[in-house]
Order: structure tokens, then sequence, then C-alpha cells
């Protein structure tokens, strides 16, 4: 099977209408915000129309027409909180209409991981304590250098 290049906004209306008929679409992902997870130039993942829930990674179509693929951290009451894995800047009140799809599986080189996988569920869990020395290193840094 070959794969087809195009942006996001190009392919937009055949992945809505994919996902709208309960099929699932693979996207190649782009981008630093979701690393160590996800990595550009080699992984993909293939999304579907569920519904998401917390420590799902979304794809959502922000208001300036930029898709992003992030992870639901949490949710109030005016929608959910989503953040990269290599970020800290936390997005707010992300309404379940704003989000396209949810990640299913993702797939590198020739294996498929999937959300029920025991090292997918372990990253997952472990991404607490991730975030939390990652902030310590940043803190530290900015210290050293004055």
């Amino acid at each position: 099977m070959g794969v087809l290049k195009a942006s996001m906004i190009k392919v937009e209306p055949v992945m809505n209408e994919v996902l709208a008929s309960g099929g699932e679409f693979r996207i190649i992902i782009k981008g630093t915000s979701m690393l160590p997870l996800l990595r550009q130039g080699r992984d993909s993942v293939v999304v579907k129309k569920e519904k998401p829930e917390k420590h799902d990674v979304v794809l959502y179509k922000r208001k300036n027409g930029a898709f992003v693929l992030h992870r639901i951290i949490g949710k109030r009451e005016k929608g959910f909180i989503l953040c990269g894995d290599n970020q800290f800047v936390k997005e707010y009140g992300i309404g379940p209409d704003d989000i396209i799809a949810v990640v299913s599986y993702i797939i590198r080189e020739d294996r498929i991981i999937t959300k029920k996988s025991f090292k997918y569920r372990l990253y997952v869990h472990t991404l607490v304590f991730r975030s939390f020395f990652k902030r310590l290193k940043f803190v530290v840094r900015r210290v050293v250098k004055g």
C-alpha cells in the first residue's frame, strides 16, 4: 500500500467522511509535542471516532486551523484539558466537538502499539513522574543560568 503525503487541510474532508462512516484514518505525525511516545519520521497513528477519555491521545483542531495530537490530562465543566507529553503548557476548554478523533493505535516501523498493551499503559502511568522531573530540570536550568 502506498502512502499519500498531503497537508491535513487537504485531506480533512476525506478523513471526516471516513471517520463518520466508522472507519479508521492513518496519520503520519509531524512535530515534537508528543515525544518520546511519538517521533516524527518514525511513527504514525491510526485515529477513529470514539468517546474520548482521560489519558487518550486525541486529534483536534485549534481555532487557528492547526491540527494537533495531544493527550487528555483532565476534564472540567467547560471541556477537556490537553497537553503534549513533551510540553508544560496546558490547553483548557477543548470541547467534545473540537475533538475530531481518538488515537486507536500507533504504528512504529512494523509494530502496532495499542492502548491496551502493557508498555503503553506503563508509559501513561509514569507520565506524572516524568512531567515532574522535566519541570524540575527546567527550573534548575533557569536558576543556574541566573
